[in-house]
């Protein structure tokens, strides 16, 4: 079953869960102005810069090959009726398999290395409410930006074109921290006076500059989307 696919149905039970909640119509929620989120979803990296755009050209992949699981958890202090505090933490890791495209091995074998890509991120923002907190479903829209701590390793087999174009077996290591900002969209169903099921897809937008053993080959884009779902308690 495909990432996409166990996503769908994640939602579909939490849907079925929530449905005697829902056959009730509305649902008076606790006055308590604080709420504990987590969330389990899928990332796939934008792809959007130097570093993407010349890997997918030299090797084989996409995108979609570091499209994996990320989990985070969320911190929501409310200031109004409609308006919260939105403290997030996320993690996320995908290793994929690339190919030289166009060069094989004496054998005629694919030379291969493991690209790990990893993101970690704290952030702090704003979430509005687009109904009252009585609603059977509840959207919501948010906004905010923080800090992306990531880490990029090419482990593997690799040509030496500065040479005699030899197979050589290296590793290639850059990391860094970057500011970034993002948007969320999502609905919450009240499953009772505290707990609460919801849904939500984020876009992220950061970039910052190789380094390390990737000196001077340009920016790499740390954005992208995410689709999760998860379990909030209103204390």
């Amino acid at each position: 079953m495909s990432k996409r696919h166990l996503f769908g149905a994640t939602i579909l039970g939490l849907l079925v869960a929530a449905a005697p909640a829902l056959a009730q119509g509305s649902y008076r929620r606790a006055s308590s102005d604080n709420e504990l989120r987590f969330r389990i979803g899928s990332f796939e990296p934008d792809g959007n810069s130097t570093y993407w755009e010349d890997s997918f050209f030299d090797f084989t992949g996409s995108t979609t090959s570091f499209e994996d699981v990320i989990v985070g958890i969320d911190y929501v202090h409310r200031v109004g009726p409609r308006w919260g505090i939105l403290f997030s933490g996320s993690g996320y890791e995908a290793t994929a398999t690339q190919a030289y495209r166009d060069f094989e091995d004496a054998a005629g074998f694919d030379i291969r290395h493991d690209t790990t890509f990893e993101l970690a991120t704290g952030s702090v923002g704003l979430i509005l409410q687009l109904l009252g907190r009585d609603a059977a479903i509840q959207p919501y829209l948010g906004f905010g930006g923080g800090f992306y701590d990531w880490s990029l390793v090419e482990s593997g087999d690799f040509i030496d074109f500065g040479g005699d174009l030899v197979i050589f077996t290296d590793r290639f290591v850059t990391d860094g921290t970057a500011f970034g900002t993002y948007f969320l969209a999502g609905f919450a169903i009240p499953l009772g006076a505290e707990f609460s099921f919801f849904a939500e897809g984020r876009w992220d937008s950061a970039d910052d500059a190789l380094s390390g053993d990737f000196e001077g080959l340009g920016d790499i884009d740390l954005g992208g989307r995410q689709l999760a779902a998860g379990l909030s308690w209103q204390f």
